[in-house]
């Protein structure tokens, strides 16, 4: 039942890279009519109003018994931060970086997230740890050496990545612990309530300039957001913050390959080796998943719950 759910997670992770992927085209699109935080205010703003009718009806369970969510507030506050700053940041080097390199730099999550784990007491385990450092060395190939020149872009990418991979490791404690589909209302909306605030403060909202930019808007929103964060925080109820970064970062092979495809954007050999250096590192990954003792408690990339929580919510992280 375990080894199921597990197959299905890494199925549904796979699927939302290759949304996550795909996302960076609409975005690229969408700067041509309107600026990087306009762009992710209207887009968390239609995600949240997509999602939040579910409410309503959903009908997803914990995986352990839930958290009352004022004990989950701070957490709750630093996923929406993290979803903010990695949107803002990444939309905001799409100005001068290609959508394939985006997505690539982007892909360096796979490294900070059993990193920031770290600091947080998670255990990564060795078979993830040879999968990451596989992973790296293709990120390498797809980007420093396939693409010697970076720009602003790419700096500011590599810090969105890092927001990103904080990200990972909040949804990856709180999934089991609460609601499926409020989690990933509360993010987007507390996303987008961050950025209406800071797109009234440093810009002027053009709402022909928006009309314009409509369809990747839409695309965005209730796609890449809307949908993908949905299928992120289900699916991280059974997959660790480690190994499910391990399987999203195959959004860096697919970014490539749309931006090849739809934007013309070329790859070099060595770039070519790279996205086959992704898939080896995605197959180790798989080759060991996450033993049962991940889902009972037991150590194995967990980390403790904090002070305040009851012994009862003990569960994967």
């Amino acid at each position: 039942m375990i080894r199921s759910k597990v197959l299905r997670a890494d199925a549904l992770l796979l699927l939302l890279a290759m949304l996550w992927g795909s996302g960076f085209i609409a975005q690229k699109w969408g700067l041509e009519h309107v600026s990087p935080m306009t762009f992710v205010m209207v887009r968390l703003v239609l995600a949240t109003a997509f999602l939040a009718p579910l409410l309503l009806i959903r009908r997803s369970v914990p995986a352990q018994i839930p958290t009352p969510l004022r004990k989950l507030a701070p957490m709750l506050i630093g996923v929406a931060v993290m979803v903010f700053l990695g949107s803002w940041l990444q939309q905001s080097g799409l100005q001068t970086t290609e959508a394939g390199t985006a997505g690539f730099i982007t892909g360096l999550y796979v490294v900070f997230t059993p990193l920031l784990g770290l600091l947080i007491g998670y255990r990564v385990r060795a078979m993830t740890w040879l999968a990451t450092l596989i992973a790296v060395a293709g990120l390498f190939l797809l980007t420093v050496a396939g693409r010697p020149v970076l720009n602003i872009g790419d700096l500011l990418i590599l810090i969105c990545a890092v927001a990103w991979g904080a990200q990972l490791l909040f949804v990856g404690w709180l999934a089991p612990r609460m609601d499926v589909i409020l989690l990933t209302v509360i993010q987007l909306g507390g996303a987008a309530c961050i950025s209406v605030v800071a797109t009234l403060i440093f810009e002027p909202i053009d709402f022909e300039a928006i009309l314009a930019a409509r369809w990747p808007i839409l695309y965005t929103a209730l796609v890449t957001t809307g949908l993908a964060f949905l299928i992120q925080v289900w699916a991280q109820q059974h997959a660790p913050p480690a190994h499910a970064a391990i399987l999203i970062s195959l959004e860096s092979v697919f970014s490539v390959l749309f931006g090849w495809w739809m934007l013309s954007e070329r790859l070099s050999d060595i770039q070519i080796i790279g996205c086959v250096v992704m898939f080896i590192a995605i197959i180790v990954a798989e080759l060991k998943p996450p033993r049962q003792e991940f889902f009972t408690g037991q150590p194995d990339e967990v980390s403790p719950p904090p002070p305040e929580a009851d012994p009862r919510s003990r569960g994967p992280a």
